[in-house]
């Protein structure tokens, strides 16, 4: 297996706990969001690998964006999705952050690392 395709399998990991999660009785909304946003940051590794392009141990989106970027501009479609995970790196690790989220934040999460997924392998790996 080539090591972009690892980081890929580690993303369908993350989507899948999402998924998983979301058809619970009680969900962690805390934890899908913080899955979404670690599924979109190994997308856009195993990207960056395949073009064997070295990138900073970060859970920087912005940093990785910015990285694809430099290499595809193509890229630029996908700040607005980065952005909004963002602050899911982080954050929803710790008591009292995002105790406000809501199912469709969750869903929402969930459906911007499925964009990058799609737009990875759409424009990139076909």
């Amino acid at each position: 297996m080539k090591e972009f395709e690892k980081w890929f399998r580690k993303a369908e990991s993350d989507l899948l706990v999402i998924k998983n999660n979301l058809s619970a009785e009680e969900i962690p909304l805390d934890a899908c969001c913080f899955h979404a946003q670690q599924a979109a940051e190994k997308y856009m590794k195993a990207y960056l690998v395949s073009r064997l392009i070295n990138f900073p141990k970060t859970h920087d989106l912005q940093s990785l964006l910015n990285l694809c970027i430099s290499i595809n501009d193509a890229f630029n479609d996908m700040i607005e999705a980065a952005i909004r995970l963002s602050d899911f790196a982080i954050a929803p690790r710790y008591p009292d952050a995002f105790d406000d989220l809501t199912i469709n934040d969750a869903i929402n999460a969930q459906k911007d690392a499925v964009e990058i997924k799609e737009f990875i392998l759409k424009n990139f790996f076909t």
